[in-house]
């Protein structure tokens, strides 16, 4: 009997203090789409086809979470990105099979009443801002990587803090290590790319400055904001067989600030987001070399419920691009998502979005796009 109740005491302590779980989750997102490309000659060309990820991210994501007791926990998560349009015979779309990666958020982390620390290449303060300026989050319709300005998801060799939250605000930063080429060392590798360093002759041709990146973010009742400042530092390249200190080619600072605000009016939740981006001079420019301002914009948009599961949404956007391209940019969005389930829901969509001063014949200088879609998630 005393060895049953040790055994007991044994097998309790055993779940308290060291509980684990790992979870297969995902989501399939295929849609079946219209559109109409006019290009730079007045041509137009309308097809159809299937599109992937028109609402959701279609993946397979394996995470998991420890319980390490006395408040601290760890946790992963990988993230298996995929494209629903691969056929059945395995053949490949833009270069890539249906089996493996398609890319995805990768981590391992440990938090506790320090906050949360995240390692490998988490999400990044500037995608949650740039995400939450409109309903349609990164996808067709958010003007995301388009009248939003350059877009920002996550870093390869990096860390982001995230802070505990107090009265409604919590703090993130993100960092991602500068690396070059360097032939001595097998895991360097070029962070925004992810390509090897190659060394020898090639030596520093990959250099890639530092990533900053900070965001505050605040959420208590219909009210929501953020703030978020990414910054790529400086870097300067040498070309292959130059001195060391002989600078063949440089880049300067860039840097992005993003913002959002949203409001729930219970009738319709209303968001407004904008951005603005500059370069520094390049390291060793002439003297009296201005920033260069690249691009501003800004973007309105709306949720309106019109039951529990039937809702509105709504996105107009503009990038007003400073540089000599002057290519500036406008969207303007409308769907209706309808959920089914808890797992599973439609929606339709209509994206305009127009390009100025494009005249190449082989550039597009509006799209516009009709699509039905359903998604859904296991």
């Amino acid at each position: 009997m005393k060895k049953s109740l040790i055994a007991l005491a044994a097998l309790a302590a055993t779940t308290a203090f060291a509980q684990s779980s790992v979870q297969i989750v995902g989501t399939f997102d295929p849609s079946i789409a219209n559109e109409k490309t006019t290009y730079g000659d007045n041509k137009s060309q309308t097809q159809n086809f299937v599109r992937n990820n028109s609402q959701g991210t279609s993946q397979i994501t394996f995470k998991g979470v420890e319980d390490l007791g006395g408040g601290l926990k760890a946790s992963f998560l990988f993230e298996n990105d995929f494209d629903t349009r691969f056929d059945a015979n395995g053949n490949s779309i833009n270069g890539k099979n249906n089996i493996g990666s398609g890319g995805g958020e990768q981590f391992l982390a440990l938090e506790g009443g320090f906050g949360k620390v995240q390692v490998g290449a988490a999400n990044t303060p500037t995608l949650t801002t740039q995400a939450s300026r409109q309903p349609f989050s990164t996808k067709i319709g958010g003007g995301f990587g388009t009248t939003m300005g350059t877009s920002h998801v996550r870093n390869n060799n990096s860390l982001v803090y995230t802070a505990p939250v107090m009265a409604g605000v919590t703090a993130q930063l993100g960092y991602a290590f500068a690396t070059a080429a360097d032939g001595n060392a097998a895991g360097a590798y070029n962070i925004s790319t992810g390509v090897a360093a190659a060394g020898g002759a090639s030596l520093n041709t990959k250099a890639v400055g530092s990533i900053m990146d900070l965001g505050l973010f605040y959420a208590n009742g219909p009210l929501a904001a953020g703030l978020s400042y990414y910054t790529v530092d400086s870097v300067t390249a040498v070309a292959a067989g130059a001195a060391a200190t002989a600078a063949t080619t440089a880049a300067g600072k860039n840097q992005q600030t993003n913002l959002f605000a949203s409001y729930d009016l219970g009738v319709a939740k209303l968001t407004v987001g904008y951005h603005i981006e500059s370069t520094d001079a390049a390291p060793g420019a002439a003297a009296g070399t201005a920033k260069s301002l690249d691009a501003k914009g800004y973007n309105v948009a709306a949720v309106v419920p019109f039951s529990a599961s039937l809702s509105l949404l709504a996105n107009y956007g503009q990038l007003d691009d400073k540089l000599t391209a002057n290519a500036d940019r406008k969207i303007s969005a409308v769907g209706l998502k309808y959920t089914l389930s808890k797992m599973t829901s439609v929606y339709a969509r209509y994206v305009d979005q127009t390009n100025d001063n494009i005249t190449a014949a082989t550039s597009a200088k509006k799209v516009q796009t009709t699509l039905l879609g359903m998604q859904t998630n296991f």
